[in-house]
């Protein structure tokens, strides 16, 4: 399906009722180099995530989810302070 839409006076795009009705209300914009995408969100975002990985946070909870991702984040800035890029 292809359709096409303009913005109005204040940047707004209405996203048509087969397609919003086809994949819901929320989207996540994404910019490329030579377009913009509009890719639909879940309504659960863990479903979502989990779709995307598969099975790598079988059996995880959201908190374990949400340590795992600080502790790397923490890692990750301890090794850039640690050697900083020339």
């Amino acid at each position: 399906m292809s359709k096409t839409a303009e913005a109005d006076g204040r940047g707004r795009i209405v996203i048509p009722h087969e397609i919003r009705e086809k994949y819901g209300d929320r989207y996540r914009i994404v910019e490329l180099n030579d377009r913009v995408e509009l890719i639909p969100l879940k309504e659960d975002p863990i479903e979502g995530l989990r779709d995307a990985v598969g099975d790598a946070f079988e059996g995880k909870s959201i908190a374990e989810i949400k340590q795992e991702a600080r502790n790397a984040a923490r890692k990750d800035a301890i090794e850039e302070v640690a050697e900083p890029e020339h």
